[in-house]
């Protein structure tokens, strides 16, 4: 028996295929800034976090004392800088009355000189100790899932110590995979097309995702003749996981009216 079909004419899309390894695109270790104690744990192991929502509070007795004495410091210098412009407006009238020399007007000068750097010198310690301080409220640099927590209200913590938590951006997701050389050519026009659409194909029929190619390594591997791409994802449902593996298909190009 011979079976025949109709020939046809269409457009045919040209796709790569590979294995791919889920990774996120943004993942943070969160460490201690100073040597402190920590008084509390705000999170939760497993919870997401937005940017800047507070992580860990340290113990900030030293530095809110340090920026107690600092400012008072200030308030002191203060004084006394008006103190020496006081003097230094009297000696002017002075001298314009003949009774007192230009030296005195330039000492009493000097003084006023030497008290503003004194005051200016007090502000920049208020600003470093506030930095201080401000390291001991931590919190989240970037949205993300918050991993294993290492530490408890109590722990002795430094900025030498393990991380303290990792956070982890799930939502969009990266898939990394390797093509041979030979494609690089189709890669590139893609990537410069801007819309290469990627399908990740999870295992044990978990369905498909659509993305989109973001980035083609600027090196071949030597040893295996491969280079590095990278897609991303929409990841809402948290359909992919990070060290997860996926097969992934790339249409890279359209062949126009093939038969």
């Amino acid at each position: 028996n011979v079976t025949t079909i109709v020939a046809e004419r269409r457009d045919w899309p040209v796709s790569l295929s590979a294995s791919g390894t889920v990774s996120a695109l943004n993942t943070v270790e969160v460490r201690a800034q100073v040597s402190s104690t920590v008084t509390k744990v705000h999170i939760r192991e497993g919870q997401f976090v937005k940017a800047g929502e507070p992580l860990f509070t340290l113990d900030s007795r030293a530095d809110e004392a340090n920026l107690a004495k600092v400012q008072a410091q200030l308030e002191r210098d203060q004084a006394a800088l008006a103190d020496a412009q006081r003097q230094l407006a009297r000696s002017r009238d002075l001298f314009d009355q003949k009774f007192v020399s230009q030296s005195a007007v330039d000492s009493n000068l000097t003084l006023v000189d030497s008290q503003q750097a004194a005051v200016s010198a007090d502000r920049a310690a208020i600003a470093a100790v506030k930095v201080s301080l401000s390291y001991n409220r931590i919190v989240a640099p970037a949205a993300g899932r918050a991993g294993a927590i290492n530490v408890f209200a109590g722990s002795y913590v430094q900025p030498s110590s393990a991380p303290l938590v990792t956070i982890t951006q799930l939502d969009p997701i990266a898939v990394a995979f390797t093509l041979p050389q030979r494609d690089l050519p189709d890669l590139l026009a893609a990537l410069k097309a801007g819309d290469a659409p990627v399908q990740a194909a999870l295992p044990d029929g978990g369905g498909a995702l659509t993305g989109r190619l973001r980035f083609v390594d600027n090196v071949v591997d030597a040893n295996s003749g491969t280079v590095k791409v990278k897609a991303v994802f929409d990841n809402k449902d948290l359909r992919l996981w990070p060290g997860a593996y996926v097969n992934v298909l790339l249409s890279v190009r359209t062949l126009k009216g093939a038969i």
